[in-house]
């Protein structure tokens, strides 16, 4: 799974700076405190003091990832995968739940107003370090089938099943004969099963591997072949019918996922991203409290390995 790369905190820290310069002057009051005044000034001074550090390289980050998307290749389907994980994550159904999801997560000081300033403020500042990262990365066929060889344990046979519960066979019987006659599998689950965590999405389970469910409900659903439909079932839950929809069990099942993991460990990381697009800009920092914030990210390999030889050195 893709990680976060933007925090949260990072767009909060910005957006409390965006307000303070959004409408009053310096010398505007804040709040007066029986008959004195706590500036606009004061109060942007003391926000410096306290996050200035971070909130300028965050806001310094977003603009060089600004400068670097014209030049990559990002489409609809990738922001619309990320924001569907996203919400994935974040247990979002609709856009609204996603966007006071990311409010309750940042304790309020992030109020997004809409999608398109999360997807332009959030989502495409984090495809454009993920492009970054793994720009030039290449996996092998040979090396995707090692790591499974050595990782077998991390990837086990595991079904997509759904099913429909009811409480007595009669009922099963019925269902499982409307289902022979051509019935729609989800409209029954929607209509009949008393599951409360799948009836409303069709009896929609998801993938399981063995040891997660009753088992005699996974004696038969780890049987079935793919689009088969069982027999009514008895487990301690009451009578299920049970269709396997897809199966995971070799290596071709993983092999996307085995990808993207391995391309994950050759990437370079966020801040090697960050370092690189520094070095190749041109940015004059005109506060001399920051001038040196930087200059971490400014050192290249070469420079890293003399302060380790020095320090090696004593």
């Amino acid at each position: 799974m893709k990680k976060m790369i933007v925090a949260i905190a990072g767009l909060a820290s910005i957006a409390v700076f965006s307000a303070c310069n959004n409408e009053a002057a310096p010398e505007d009051a804040v709040v007066t405190i029986n008959g004195t005044d706590i500036t606009e000034a004061e109060f942007v001074e003391s926000l410096k003091e306290q996050v200035g550090d971070q909130s300028l390289l965050s806001l310094i980050q977003l603009q060089l990832l600004k400068d670097k998307e014209s030049e990559l290749d990002i489409t609809d389907e990738d922001i619309d995968q990320e924001v569907d994980e996203l919400k994935n994550n974040l247990g979002a159904e609709s856009d609204e739940d996603l966007l006071n999801a990311l409010t309750e997560q940042s304790q309020g000081q992030v109020d997004l107003e809409s999608k398109d300033e999360l997807i332009e403020e959030f989502i495409k500042p984090q495809l454009v370090i993920q492009q970054l990262a793994s720009e030039g990365v290449e996996v092998t066929e040979e090396e995707k089938e090692a790591f499974y060889e050595e990782q077998k344990d991390s990837f086990p046979t595991e079904v997509h099943a759904r099913h429909i519960l009811v409480e007595d066979q009669e009922t099963a019987d019925d269902l499982k004969a409307q289902l022979d006659d051509g019935a729609d599998f989800a409209e029954l689950a929607e209509e009949n099963s008393t599951d409360p965590g799948s009836a409303a999405n069709g009896g929609e389970l998801g993938f399981f591997p063995e040891g997660q469910m009753d088992p005699a409900f996974e004696e038969v659903a780890f049987s079935l072949d793919i689009d088969e439909i069982s027999d009514p079932v008895e487990s301690s839950h009451g009578f299920h019918i049970i269709q396997v929809l897809d199966r995971h069990d070799s290596y071709e099942d993983y092999a996307d996922e085995i990808e993207e993991i391995l391309i994950q460990q050759k990437s370079k990381s966020p801040t090697e991203v960050f370092s690189d697009l520094v070095r190749a800009a041109d940015i004059n920092i005109e506060d001399s409290r920051y001038e040196d914030l930087l200059a971490p990210f400014e050192q290249t390999e070469d420079d890293s390995a003399d302060e380790e030889d020095e320090e090696a050195q004593g």
